[in-house]
């Protein structure tokens, strides 16, 4: 069994990546849904950091606690020293259980210490234009908004990583046969090398 870390920074396409590599047998863990299992069981603790002003009919209301977070890098870590623990823990659970070549897919590989985790890692790339329309479309959200996000992602680059894993990325700003093409060339490697 092999382990591979899919990150890159938002709207990048990991999603849409990780769904080539689903096709192609592998297992995917995706930290951004373990991260809202993490915020509906770390609630009490998030509520008590950041106020019951985060809740709506008493969940977490993602949005509103986006808005505090990516505005202060301090509340961000804050966030972060909660769930990211917990993520974590979830991966390693969910890996040992599987039997299947697996992809952790998260933007937060390296600041959620997901990365150890890993053999080798898929970079996904797109240019900011493109990743930004992706937002607006998804996201509803406007550009101030999506710099902000952009600035507290700034650590999400192929430099912080390659001095650690072995790292290969995927441009993700073509076709579907051309990303075909690239899961396809990874998969003879990662299968071939492990």
């Amino acid at each position: 069994m092999i382990v591979v870390g899919l990150t890159g920074k938002a709207c990048s396409g990991k999603n849409q990546i990780a769904k080539v590599f689903e096709k192609k047998g592998f297992l995917i863990i995706d930290a951004d849904k373990l991260g809202h299992v993490a915020l509906e069981d770390k609630k009490d603790k998030i509520v008590e950091e950041f106020g019951k002003e985060i809740l709506v009919n008493d969940k977490i209301d993602r949005r509103i606690l986006g808005n505090i977070v990516f505005s202060s890098k301090a509340k961000l870590k804050l966030l972060e020293s909660i769930v990211h623990p917990y993520i974590k823990q979830l991966c390693i659970k969910m890996i040992k259980e599987s039997d299947k070549n697996i992809i952790i897919n998260a933007a937060i590989l390296q600041r959620g210490q997901l990365l150890e985790l890993c053999s080798n890692v898929i970079f996904v790339k797109a240019s900011f234009f493109i990743r930004y329309k992706r937002s607006k479309i998804r996201d509803k959200r406007n550009l101030i908004w999506f710099i902000k996000r952009e600035l507290a992602q700034k650590d999400i680059n192929v430099n912080n990583i390659q001095n650690l894993k072995k790292v290969y990325q995927i441009f993700n700003q073509s076709s579907e046969k051309e990303i075909y093409r690239q899961v396809d060339k990874y998969c003879d490697i990662f299968i071939n090398n492990k």
